[in-house]
C-alpha cells in the first residue's frame, strides 16, 4: 500500500510539472516579444514538454497502449507476461539457487549455533514445549483406532513375517545363557524346589499313602516311603545345588546350546517359528490387546499434555535445554552439524534448483493479466515517474542549451 501511495503521489508530481511546461510554453509564445530572454525561456518550456510528453509515453507503454491507441511494442508487459515469468524464472534459478550461491552463503555460517543462543532463552523454550504439547491431542485423534489394528494385523504382520527370527532367537538364548547365567537360574529353581517340598511335605505323604498298598499301611511302612521319597528329593535337590559338574548341569548346558545352534540353521525350526508367529499375530486376542495398549496410551497422553502440569511438557523442555547447552558447550558437535546442515541445504537446493524457476514461471503464468501489470506497476511505479520528471527537467535544460548555441553562432 505504502509503495501505491508513493507511485500515485510521483505519477501526479511528473504529470503536473508536464502541465506547467505546457503552460509556461503557451505563455512565452504570447509574451515572446517582450524580452529577448523570453526566447530561452520558451525554448527550455519546449524540449521539457517533449521529454516529457517522450518518457510519458515510454512509461506507458511499458503496462498498455497509450491513448489506448494500438501503437505496435507498446503495453510490453501484459504481451509478454509468460515470456516475463520465464526470464524472471530462470534468473532466480542460475542467480540465487544455485548450488554454488547458497554453499558460499552458507560457508562459515554457524547456523546450529545461531539456533542453540535462540533457544536458550528460558521464554522460548516453554513456548515451544507448550505449542508442541499442546498439538499432541490433535495428533491423536487424528489416528483412527480402525487404522491401529491394520497396522497390528497387517504391517506389523507382514514386517514380522519378513525377518528370519531364527538367527534372532539363536542370539538372544546364546546372550542369556552367556556366563553360565542359565546356572543360577537352574539354582534358584532348586532352592523353589526344596522349598515347596517343605512347604507341601503333608501333601507328599498323603499322596504317598494313597498309593501304597493296604498291607503295607497295615504295617505302617507306608510313613516310611514317604519319608523316603521326601529325604530322596531332597538329597537329590542338594546334590544337583552342590556339584558344578553334576551330569544334570551338563546336560542342561548341552541342550542349551543345541537350541541356540539348531534356532539360528535349523529349517524345521525356521518354519515352526514362522508358523507360530503368524498365529500369534493373526490372533484376534492380539489385536484386540493392542487396541485397548494404544487406547490406554492415547488417553494417558491426552490427559497429561491438556493438564497445567504436564509431564511431557516438562520433558520436552528438559529435552531442549541440554540439547541446547550441548550445543554450546560442544564446539565439536556444533562443527559437525553445521557441516551436515551444510550439506543437506545444498543437497535440497541442487534437487530442486529447477523446481523454483518452474514455480516462478508457472506463478507468473497463472496469474491474469491486469494482477501482472498491476504488481509490476505498483514495485517500480515510483522509479518510473522519476523517469518522466528527470525527461522534463533534463529535455528543458538541453533544448534551453540547444537555443543559446544557437543564438551564439546564428
Amino acid at each position: 500500500m505504502e509503495s501505491s501511495r508513493a507511485g500515485n503521489r510521483m505519477r501526479r508530481l511528473a504529470t503536473g510539472m508536464l502541465i506547467a511546461m505546457l503552460g509556461v510554453l503557451v505563455l512565452a509564445n504570447v509574451f515572446l516579444s517582450v524580452h529577448p530572454l523570453v526566447g530561452y525561456l520558451r525554448a527550455f518550456a519546449e524540449a521539457a514538454v517533449v521529454g516529457a510528453m517522450a518518457d510519458w509515453f515510454a512509461v506507458t507503454a511499458l503496462f498498455r497502449q497509450p491513448l489506448g491507441l494500438p501503437i505496435p511494442h507498446t503495453a510490453i508487459v501484459p504481451r509478454n507476461k509468460d515470456r516475463i515469468g520465464e526470464a524472471l524464472g530462470r534468473f532466480v534459478e542460475l542467480n540465487f539457487a544455485s548450488p554454488e550461491v547458497v554453499s558460499s552463503k552458507l560457508a562459515g555460517a554457524d547456523m546450529s549455533g545461531k539456533l542453540a543462543r535462540w533457544l536458550s532463552d528460558p521464554q522460548r523454550t516453554e513456548a515451544i514445549a507448550a505449542h508442541v504439547t499442546r498439538l499432541i491431542p490433535q495428533l491423536l485423534d487424528s489416528v483412527d483406532d480402525r487404522d491401529v489394528r491394520r497396522f497390528v494385523s497387517g504391517g506389523l504382520a507382514h514386517g514380522a513375517q519378513r525377518i528370519d527370527l531364527g538367527p534372532l532367537l539363536g542370539e538372544v538364548v546364546a546372550m542369556l545363557t552367556a556366563e553360565r547365567r542359565h546356572q543360577v537360574l537352574l539354582d534358584k529353581l532348586l532352592r523353589e524346589a526344596d522349598e515347596y517340598i517343605t512347604a507341601n511335605e503333608p501333601r507328599i505323604r498323603a499322596r504317598v499313602r494313597e498309593s501304597t498298598a493296604w498291607l503295607w499301611q497295615r504295617l505302617a511302612m507306608d510313613e516310611k516311603v514317604a519319608d523316603g521319597v521326601v529325604a530322596v528329593l531332597r538329597e537329590a535337590f542338594a546334590e544337583i545345588g552342590r556339584d558344578p559338574s553334576h551330569p544334570l548341569r551338563l546336560r542342561l548346558d548341552q541342550a542349551i546350546e543345541k537350541l541356540a545352534s539348531e534356532l539360528a540353521t535349523s529349517p524345521e525350526y525356521r518354519e515352526e517359528i514362522v508358523m507360530h508367529t503368524r498365529k500369534l499375530l493373526d490372533h484376534p486376542a492380539l489385536r484386540t490387546y493392542a487396541a485397548g495398549v494404544w487406547r490406554d496410551i492415547r488417553d494417558n497422553l491426552r490427559e497429561d499434555a491438556l493438564s497445567e502440569d504436564s509431564v511431557l511438557k516438562s520433558w520436552l523442555r528438559e529435552m531442549i535445554e541440554a540439547a541446547t547447552q550441548a550445543l554450546l558447550r560442544n564446539d565439536g558437535l556444533r562443527g559437525r552439524l553445521n557441516n551436515w546442515l551444510h550439506e543437506v541445504v545444498v543437497e535440497v537446493v541442487q534437487s530442486h534448483q529447477h523446481d523454483v524457476g518452474v514455480l516462478i514461471a508457472d506463478t507468473v503464468r497463472g496469474w491474469d493479466t491486469e494482477t501482472v501489470t498491476a504488481r509490476v506497476e505498483r514495485q517500480v511505479g515510483e522509479d518510473l515517474q522519476y523517469i518522466r520528471i528527470n525527461g522534463t527537467l533534463i529535455g528543458g535544460l538541453v533544448g534551453l542549451a540547444i537555443y543559446a548555441v544557437s543564438r551564439a553562432f546564428g
